[in-house]
Parts: structure tokens; C-alpha cells; sequence
């Protein structure tokens, strides 16, 4: 099957987000970035930084020109004046959240979720997928190298827990005050020559910002006007909460005998005091912020899916020895594509949700009370346990023994859920564009 090719004429969206500060704007209304290096101090971002400006004169090409008459290629946005990406201007917007505790495995699933949806979306999807800003995606870059480019394959390895500042957030003085906004990682996701939507590519292609905090962001009364790191939660088109079991007592009980993995092994109550947040009250204030700042009501469910990953599967697959760990993809008939296979997700999703009733209902509770659609996937992003790292004490995971379970199905059916044109579903026989279509 052929398809035409999409049209090479550039067309702007007529309203930006801004993926730092959420601000909404007519490209018209962009600053530029001044190129000159003589003109730094910018009043928001600090003297370090490059003028922002609105042009005025432009080249004979058609880029503005500084103060300087340099050509200036890089825009900004009016409000806080961070760069934006040019896919920003040109593609639809997407963004999704990931949430959870403090090192309940966030950074190993998301290194290991875009690793594998770079190899997943073109093998599979025909869908490209490369990064919208290689610098905000920088520390995933050295995430996906640790794991999986690893030198030393023999190494053990360990991510650092996500802190609270750092070169993940960007501080904008706004004049009185100074606030604290959050550095996503961006992607384009755009159907490649043998995607059955390519000559539709303009409308269907997406640039998506994925936010990933820290886990002491969401902690009760965190969420302030200097510091709205996470209100990207109420615009989110599905929203990730990691749930790791190992931080569970009940559940570390359950796994008594059944698991060798050390992150399951019993804990003085000092350390488990002084380590762990109770996951359900991340959850609860997770629910209050997207329902303060998406103004819903109390008894309102959120119409965007809720999707609870249930990280290191590995060390509790015995409680549940019946789901399988294999690929849930099928092949579309006819085209050189495949798709989910959403029967069998759900059939899992239902399990293990059944299982989180019996060792932590009030998870279980939480997110049906919440939202229209709720999903509990489990997943693990490394397939493997840790073990204690002879050279310095601390657990960690040789590259070598990497290999992840089902980390990619998450993010997909968040696509799926809420877009059209990029990941299919088989519901039954019958394949659908999203979840719209399944009828």
C-alpha cells in the first residue's frame, strides 16, 4: 500500500502551550532569542542568559535580527521566556505525568520506557519517535546510556533519585517573586511511509512533553504558587501513578518465600519510617491538585484514563504466576503494522487490580474514585532484581541482566486512549484508531 506524502507547506498552530509554564499564545506574540553574544541578562532568567526580544526588522529570509543585527533562530515563550522547541509551533500538543513516592522506581521506568518506545514505535507502529530538544533531554540520554549503552555491561548501576532542583527545573523571576517550573522531556511522535495515516501525517503527528518530578512534589501542601512544578497534572491526557510494592509492608508480607529480590526482604521500622511516604496519600493529593486546577468536583471523575503502573513485577510475578510477561501486540491484517492487543490488557488489568484489593484496597479505592477509565498495569524496568554492589554497599543492576517487561504498554495505551491516527487496538477481531472507534 502507497500513500501520499504529507504537504510540505509550514503551517503554525494558531495557539502555543507553553510546555514549561502552560501560558497559551499566538505565535505572533513569541520573543526571539538573541544570538549576539554580547546580548546577555534577561530580565526573567538571569543575567547568564540571552536577551529575549520582540522583532522588529527581519532578514531577507525571513528571521528576525537582534539589536546586534545577528539572525536569531530560537523562540521563546512571552510569560516565562523559557525556549520553546520549533515542533511546539507546528504539531499538537500532548503531554502526559508520571507520579509516585519517593524511589518507588520512576527514573528506571521512564529511562527504560523511552528506550523501548524508540525501538517499539518504528519496529512495530511505524511511527518515528526522536527528541523535540536533545538539551532538555539530556539527563534521559544518560539514563538510556547507564542501562542500556553501558561500556561495562558487568558494572552494577544505579539512577539517582529525581530531586526537587537541579537541571530538571528552571527558576523565572516574575518580578516580585521567583517561581519554580518543571523541564519536561519532548519528543515528536510522527507516522513514518508505511503508517496507514502518513498522508494525514500534519493532523495526526504530535510533540509531546513528559514531566516526571520528584516524588516529594506531591507530598500534602507542596503545591504552591512559587513552586507549580506539577500543575501540569490537570492537562495531562492520561496520568502515570507508579505504585512499588516493595515499599508496602503488606505487600513485602505477601512476598514472604516467594521472592528473593532484597527490596522485598523485611525493614527496621526506624527505616521504614524515615524512607518511605505512604503511597495512597501521594495518590489522594495527586487527585485534589488535578481537581483544584482542572475544576472538577468532588464527586466529578476526571474524564482523562488513570493508569496505575505497578513497578518491579519481577519480584512479585509469584503472586500472580498466571499473567504473562510476553508482548501484547498483534498484527494488523493486510498492513505492515500491529497494534495492542486491549482484550488481553484489560484481562490483566483486572487481576492485578483484583490483587491490589486484597493486600491494599485503599490504592484500588483511591483511583476508581477518581477517574472515568482506571488501568493497572504491571510492569518492570529491568526484569531484574538489584543486587548489593560489592564496591560501595548500595543495590544496583548489572546492564547486562537488563531486560524489561511490558514498560513500553503504560505510555501506549495512553496514546491509543486519548489520540487518534498513531497506536491502534484490537478490541476482539476489530481494530480501532482509539478508544472511540472500539464500537
Amino acid at each position: 500500500m502507497t500513500h501520499s506524502p504529507p504537504s510540505a507547506e509550514l503551517t503554525l498552530q494558531a495557539k502555543v502551550t507553553c510546555p514549561h509554564c502552560w501560558h497559551q499564545f499566538p505565535p505572533e506574540e513569541s520573543l526571539w532569542v538573541s544570538e549576539h553574544p554580547d546580548l546577555l541578562g534577561d530580565p526573567k532568567l538571569g543575567f547568564q542568559f540571552a536577551k529575549r526580544f520582540l522583532p522588529s526588522r527581519f532578514s531577507v529570509e525571513g528571521d528576525a535580527l537582534d539589536e546586534e543585527c545577528h539572525k536569531s533562530t530560537k523562540m521563546a515563550c512571552p510569560h516565562c521566556h523559557l525556549e520553546l522547541p520549533p515542533p511546539h509551533y507546528q504539531l499538537n500538543n500532548i503531554c502526559f505525568s508520571i507520579l509516585g513516592a519517593p524511589a518507588c522506581g520512576k527514573s528506571y521506568f521512564l529511562a527504560s520506557l523511552t528506550w523501548g518506545l524508540r525501538q517499539t514505535l518504528p519496529k512495530r507502529f511505524m511511527v518515528a519517535m526522536n527528541d523535540a530538544d536533545a538539551s532538555s533531554n539530556a539527563r534521559l540520554h544518560d539514563y538510556e546510556e547507564m542501562q542500556f549503552l553501558s561500556g561495562e555491561p558487568d558494572k552494577p548501576v544505579a539512577i539517582e533519585k529525581t530531586e526537587e532542583q537541579g537541571d530538571l527545573y528552571d527558576v523565572v523571576n516574575m518580578g516580585d517573586h521567583s517561581i519554580t517550573l518543571p523541564r519536561p522531556f519532548m519528543f515528536t511522535l510522527q507516522p513514518t511511509r508505511k503508517h496507514p495515516s502518513y498522508a494525514n501525517s500534519r493532523n495526526v503527528s504530535k510533540v509531546m512533553s513528559l514531566y516526571d518530578n520528584a516524588g516529594e512534589s506531591f507530598l500534602p501542601g507542596a503545591d504552591k504558587s512559587t513552586s507549580p512544578v506539577t500543575r501540569h497534572l490537570a492537562l495531562s491526557k492520561a496520568l502515570f501513578f507508579c505504585f512499588d510494592p516493595t515499599q508496602d509492608p503488606r505487600f513485602r508480607k505477601a512476598c514472604e518465600g516467594k521472592s528473593s529480590d532484597p527490596q522485598m526482604q523485611p525493614r527496621a521500622q526506624r527505616l521504614e519510617r524515615e524512607n518511605n511516604v505512604r503511597q495512597d496519600t501521594i495518590l489522594v493529593e495527586a487527585t485534589q491538585r488535578v481537581r483544584r486546577h482542572a475544576g472538577l468536583r468532588e464527586d466529578q471523575l476526571h474524564k482523562q484514563p488513570l493508569i496505575v503502573v505497578v513497578t518491579k513485577w519481577d519480584s512479585w510475578h509469584q503472586l500472580l504466576p498466571e499473567i504473562s510477561n510476553e508482548e501484547t501486540y498483534k498484527v494488523v491484517p493486510g498492513l505492515p503494522i500491529q497494534a495492542l492487543d486491549i482484550e488481553r490488557i484489560i484481562n490483566t488489568s483486572a487481576k492485578v487490580e483484583q490483587m491490589l484489593e486484597s493486600v491494599c484496597p485503599e490504592i484500588v479505592a483511591t483511583a476508581i474514585g477518581f477517574a472515568e477509565e482506571v488501568f493497572f498495569i504491571p510492569i518492570s524496568a529491568t526484569g531484574h532484581g538489584p543486587e548489593v554492589d560489592p564496591e560501595t554497599g548500595a543495590l544496583g543492576i548489572r546492564p547486562r541482566d537488563i531486560n524489561p517487561w511490558w514498560v513500553e504498554v503504560p505510555l501506549l495505551l495512553g496514546f491509543h486512549r486519548s489520540t487518534r491516527g498513531l497506536v491502534g487496538g484490537f478490541y476482539g477481531n476489530k481494530v480501532a484508531e482509539n478508544q472511540q472507534e472500539k464500537k
